[in-house]
């Protein structure tokens, strides 16, 4: 941190024009508070717990939570909302932006959305799976194969459902009723030639 160069300046990142009664700095955020007490007579007080005679352990009382708002100029409690001359940021972050569902992409070029929040069966019986039906032609898979599914927060997985030729993710033979998590990119093998590729 630097020192404090003159009054009414933020001695962390240099941006002038801090007035008495604000709380944080305009340029950088940091509350005047946390910041080193500058050295010298040329520094006066910056921030709202500073004495005229500049000592930096002599603090005035904060007001308490609901007291006080009225006191405070209300241009320097809006400071936190816009900063002059800041680059503007995105609306949406990475963490606010809605989680999406999976595709499943079939070796016939068959692709199958699987929603938030929704489950979809794989085997030979469209009885059973509906949303597959095109597998009615792969004998090797039993009537009911699999179980896909999209939880609400996005995170996705599959259930071998007790199938005969097995139900592979990752090379790994998953046993009966056993789940393994899906990402966008694995690959999942429904017994010994159904290969899905799993689409974001």
């Amino acid at each position: 941190m630097r020192a404090q160069a003159d009054a009414g300046t933020c001695p962390e990142c240099g941006t002038t024009g801090a007035q008495a009664g604000q709380l944080v700095c305009r340029g950088c955020f940091v509350p005047f508070a946390l910041m080193p007490a500058a050295r010298g007579p040329a520094a006066g007080p910056v921030g709202p717990n500073a004495r005229a005679g500049g000592d930096p352990d002599a603090t005035d009382a904060l007001p308490q939570a609901g007291q006080g708002a009225a006191a405070a100029d209300s241009e320097h409690t809006r400071i936190i909302n816009v900063i002059p001359g800041a680059l503007p940021r995105s609306a949406k972050t990475r963490r606010d932006a809605p989680a999406r569902a999976l595709r499943l992409s079939f070796p016939s070029g068959e692709i199958v959305a699987v929603q938030l929040g929704e489950q979809i069966r794989l085997g030979r019986e469209p009885q059973f799976c509906p949303a597959v039906a095109f597998l009615a032609a792969h004998d090797n898979l039993s009537r009911l194969h699999a179980t896909v599914g999209v939880e609400l927060d996005g995170s996705a997985w599959i259930v071998d459902e007790g199938s005969t030729n097995g139900t592979f993710v990752h090379g790994y033979r998953l046993t009966a009723r056993e789940r393994a998590s899906l990402r966008p990119g694995d690959k999942v093998r429904l017994a010994a030639d159904v290969t899905i590729r799993i689409m974001p």
